[in-house]
């Protein structure tokens, strides 16, 4: 079991831990804690539970498709520079363009940039991994923005449970029923919980995926790059050393790479 869905695992088995205990008696009248907040909860609360749903949904999908056999599998790497080191580049270009990892992706992006020479082929990769990490990174953003919006809607609630607890004490010519006044407190306090808790997990789980997909998308761009090496031109005792010729840009047959002349 990887780190990650170890981790999954440890917060599910939380969750389930947790259950009994937000089930148990909150107070003298028998009211489980489950039913005091149920019991609190307005409109605000939706929009709270809206933002929940999403926040778990970015989740979900940041963890099955943001993994190491996603981004930057082992075997691939380890293929694409076997056929590198073994000359075979139209089989290596056809190899990463059949794969949509981020390492075939950037491998297939330098491959194309091969007749224009070293350079180019480490200026693409470096160029296509900061656009798609780019990507990567916008997508679970909207969890900083889900996170920041929690205690705001909390407030909200918070707002209009003070609301309903003045009218009522006004209406009541300076006092109130104590019902109507803790069903007013009830719910200001209800929907700040409910709003810090969507801020704890979004803010939290941002972090977590920012972090995964730094280093994920880092290790690929640093195979990319390394394998690219191969093309680079090295001088030996002074003189160009023979360099292997960058592969095709096309996959239409041209015949096998020919070896840089001496200078």
């Amino acid at each position: 079991m990887s780190a990650g869905s170890r981790w999954i695992a440890c917060a599910g088995l939380g969750l389930l831990t947790a259950a009994p205990a937000l089930a148990q008696h909150g107070g003298g009248d028998g009211k489980s804690l489950l039913k005091i907040l149920w019991d609190g909860v307005e409109w605000p609360a939706y929009i709270i539970l809206a933002g929940s749903i999403a926040a778990i949904t970015l989740i979900v999908e940041h963890f099955i498709n943001v993994r190491a056999a996603t981004v930057v599998p082992a075997e691939q790497v380890k293929r694409v520079r076997g056929l590198i080191e073994a000359r075979k580049y139209r089989e290596c270009v056809d190899t990463v363009k059949r794969s949509s990892t981020f390492f075939a992706v950037l491998m297939s992006s330098s491959l194309q940039h091969g007749r224009h020479g070293y350079d180019a082929m480490h200026t693409a990769a470096a160029e296509k991994a900061g656009e798609m990490a780019g990507r990567m990174f916008r997508k679970v953003e909207y969890l900083n923005i889900i996170g920041n919006l929690g205690p705001l809607m909390g407030l909200l609630g918070t707002v209009l449970g003070m609301i309903v607890t003045f009218a009522n004490m006004g209406g009541g010519g300076g006092s109130a029923d104590s019902g109507a006044l803790s069903r007013g407190i009830s719910l200001a306090l209800v929907n700040t919980l409910l709003g810090l808790g969507l801020a704890v997990v979004g803010m939290g789980f941002y972090g977590v995926c920012r972090n995964r997909i730094d280093a994920l998308t880092a290790h690929a761009t640093v195979e990319a790059l390394d394998i690219i090496e191969h093309f680079r031109v090295m001088p030996a005792r002074g003189e160009a050393a023979a360099a292997p010729t960058a592969p095709p840009a096309t996959t239409e047959p041209r015949g096998a790479p020919v070896a840089g002349a001496k200078a």
